[in-house]
């Protein structure tokens, strides 16, 4: 992304509320470009942003050994997409297709409200209403929201990792928000936020 914009201060937010919903997968980087294709040809996306036509639609790049999806632009001003295996999906391909959307406006967050707006049109657009509904749910009550409400109570979490299921008692949250520490009848847990996709009440 381009230097310049305000402080980025919902990214983790909205990875989080992103992250759990049904994926949607494209077989390969072919249909990744197909779909991309698909969105920026519609009416829908041109009387939204008539300069942003299907010959300027970022290059799509496989990421080998990239960890994460990222819209990027190089030296020479030509913008690309990357992503990863696994980041093949109808929602990660309309998320980095705004923030093309919106990169020559460096005066807004890369993941603010504009941007999480944005992302909610697009995806009740090209993948209809349900995951729109869903998608709105998370960004209203994100796992952050959950953790906020459930300090003291017994809760499951989900990680990336071994374990990958822990349930225990949430006891605060550390070093500014970024590792959980859960206490189960055997040991005190302390797990990085970053790792979590899923939270839930206990039951």
């Amino acid at each position: 992304m381009r230097s310049g914009h305000p402080r980025d201060a919902q990214r983790a937010r909205v990875y989080r509320a992103e992250l759990p919903l049904p994926s949607s997968p494209l077989p390969g980087l072919d249909a990744c470009a197909r779909f991309a294709d698909r969105v920026v040809g519609t009416l829908w996306w041109h009387v939204r942003f008539p300069h942003l036509t299907l010959d300027r639609l970022p290059r799509l790049r496989p990421g080998n050994g990239a960890r994460t999806a990222y819209f990027g632009e190089t030296d020479d001003g030509a913008t690309t997409i990357t992503l990863p295996r696994r980041y093949r999906t109808k929602g990660i391909v309309l998320h980095e297709l705004v923030h093309w959307a919106l990169h020559d406006q460096p005066d807004l967050p890369s993941h603010g409200a504009t941007f999480a707006r944005l992302v909610l049109d697009t995806t009740e657009e090209f993948c209809g209403t349900e995951r729109a509904g869903a998608l709105a749910d998370a960004y209203r009550y994100g796992w952050d929201e959950r953790l906020r409400l459930a300090r003291g109570q017994e809760v499951l979490v989900r990680v990336d990792g071994n374990p990958p299921e822990i349930r225990g008692v949430l006891e605060r949250v550390e070093q500014r928000g970024s590792v959980l520490v859960l206490r189960d009848a055997e040991q005190t847990r302390r797990v990085p936020v970053e790792r979590v996709w899923f939270v839930q009440a206990a039951r």
